[in-house]
C-alpha cells in the first residue's frame, strides 16, 4: 500500500521548509503520496494541494481578525479532508496558531494517525499553555533551535532537534558571482543592505527611517552603496515612491535587489539594517554586522504587552540563540533615526564593535551545529510512515 503523508504549510517560509522536507522525503520514499496545503515550493515537489498556501497568508493580530471567517471555513475544509482520506502521518509546518488548533480538532474527531509539528512555536517567549496541548495531541515535535527541547522536558512529548534549515539553505545556495552586474550595481563601494520587511505596512513604517540613516552614511562615506531587499516584485513600486522623497538616487547610489539575489547581497554587504525576524539569522550566517529594528502598530504593541506578556532579554533570534547581544536591537520606542545611525556607524567602521559582532555570528552558527534539517526531518517521518 502506498504511504500517504499530509503536509500543511500556510505561509511562504513554511512552504520553503516544507518543500525541502518533501524533496528529502521523496528521495527516501520515491513512491510516497503527498497531499496537503502548500505554495510553489511544495507543489514543485509533487504535493497534491487541496488548497493553495496563498489562501492562508495573514500577518499580525489585525490581519488575523479580519481574515477569521475565511480561515474558519478553510480550517474545516482541511480537517474534513484529513478525516476522510486518513493519511498515516500529518506534518504541520510552523504556523502554530492554525496548526495546533488543527491537531487538537483532529484528535477530538478521532484521527488515529501520527501528527508531527515541524518547527516549535515560540513557547520560550509566550504561549506556555501550548506546551501541554502539544503533548496531548502531537506524536513528534521537530525543533530548529537547540535550546527549545528544554521547554518540553516536563512532558512525555517526543522532541527532536534536527538542525536549522537556514544553515542548510545557505550552505547549498549556488551563489551567482555576477549578480551586481545584473542589477547595475557598481563594483568597489562598500555595501549597506536594508531589509525593511516584506509587507506594505512594514515598508511604510520602516523604510523612511532606514533611508534617512543611509543618507547620513553617504555623507560620512561617499563611496558607500545602498541595496534594498525587495521580497516581492509588487513592492518595487512602493519602494520607488519612498525613494522619490529621498536625495538617494535610484540606480546610481541606491539599488533595489530582487529576492533571488538575497543571499548574494548578504554575503557581499559590509553591514545591514534589518527588521527583526528570520532574516537576521540569515545575515548572521553570512557574518554580516546588522542593526535589528522592529516597529509595532499601537494595537499590536498593546497585544504584545498585555495579552502575550512579552518580556524577553532579547527579541532578535540571533541574540536569543546565543544569549547575548550580538546584533544591536532597536525595538518600538528605541527605533529612531538617531539610534539607528549611532549603532550603524559603530558597525560600519573597522574596530572592536565590528569584530565582536562578527565573532558573535560565528558563535551563533556553531550553536546550530552541522545537521541538515531536511534530511534529519525526513528520516524521522519515514520511520513513522514505515511503522506497522
Amino acid at each position: 500500500m502506498e504511504a500517504h503523508v499530509f503536509i500543511f504549510a500556510g505561509e511562504p517560509s513554511g512552504d520553503v521548509h516544507g518543500g525541502h522536507l518533501l524533496k528529502a522525503l521523496k528521495r527516501l520514499m520515491p513512491h510516497l503520496h503527498a497531499t496537503g496545503v502548500g505554495g510553489p515550493q511544495l507543489r514543485a515537489q509533487g504535493l497534491e494541494a487541496i488548497l493553495p498556501m496563498e489562501a492562508f497568508e495573514v500577518m499580525g493580530f489585525t490581519d488575523v481578525l479580519l481574515s477569521f471567517p475565511r480561515l474558519f471555513r478553510q480550517f474545516h475544509v482541511v480537517k474534513r479532508h484529513i478525516l476522510e482520506t486518513r493519511p498515516k502521518v500529518v506534518v504541520l509546518v510552523d504556523y502554530p496558531g492554525f496548526n495546533l488548533r488543527l491537531a487538537k480538532a483532529l484528535r477530538k474527531a478521532g484521527y488515529k494517525g501520527k501528527i508531527v509539528q515541524y518547527i516549535s512555536p515560540t513557547v520560550w517567549a509566550h504561549g506556555k499553555k501550548r506546551i501541554q496541548q502539544m503533548a496531548s495531541t502531537l506524536d513528534l515535535l521537530m525543533t530548529i533551535y537547540p535550546f527549545e527541547a528544554t521547554c518540553y522536558t516536563a512532558t512525555a512529548l517526543e522532541v527532536a532537534y534536527i538542525g536549522n534549515p537556514l544553515q542548510e539553505y545557505v550552505q547549498d545556495h549556488p551563489y551567482e558571482t555576477g549578480w551586481q552586474k545584473q542589477i547595475g550595481l557598481p563594483a568597489g563601494g562598500r555595501l549597506l543592505s536594508l531589509f525593511p520587511g516584506s509587507r506594505k505596512g512594514e515598508i511604510d513604517r520602516n523604510l523612511p527611517k532606514l533611508l534617512a540613516t543611509a543618507e547620513r552614511l553617504k555623507e560620512e562615506d561617499p563611496e558607500a552603496l545602498i541595496a534594498i531587499s525587495c521580497a516581492h516584485e509588487e513592492t518595487f513600486k512602493q519602494m520607488k515612491l519612498h525613494l522619490e522623497n529621498s536625495p538617494l538616487r535610484l540606480n546610481l547610489d541606491t539599488f533595489l535587489v530582487p529576492k533571488r539575489y538575497t543571499y548574494e547581497m548578504m554575503r557581499d554587504s559590509h553591514a545591514a539594517i534589518a527588521k527583526s525576524g528570520t532574516v537576521t539569522l540569515e545575515l548572521a550566517l553570512h557574518r554580516c554586522p546588522t542593526v535589528v529594528i522592529y516597529q509595532l502598530t499601537g494595537f499590536n504593541r498593546l497585544m504584545a504587552k498585555w495579552v502575550m506578556r512579552l518580556k524577553l532579554p532579547h527579541y532578535c533570534i540571533v541574540n536569543i540563540l546565543a544569549n547575548q547581544g550580538i546584533f544591536p536591537e532597536l525595538i518600538a520606542k528605541k527605533f529612531t533615526e538617531e539610534e539607528i545611525w549611532l549603532q550603524l556607524k559603530e558597525l560600519w567602521k573597522p574596530g572592536h564593535a565590528r569584530e565582536i559582532c562578527q565573532k558573535g555570528c560565528d558563535s551563533a552558527q556553531a550553536l546550530l551545529d552541522k545537521r541538515e534539517a531536511s534530511i534529519e526531518g525526513a528520516s524521522l517521518i519515514r520511520k513513522l510512515l514505515e511503522e506497522p
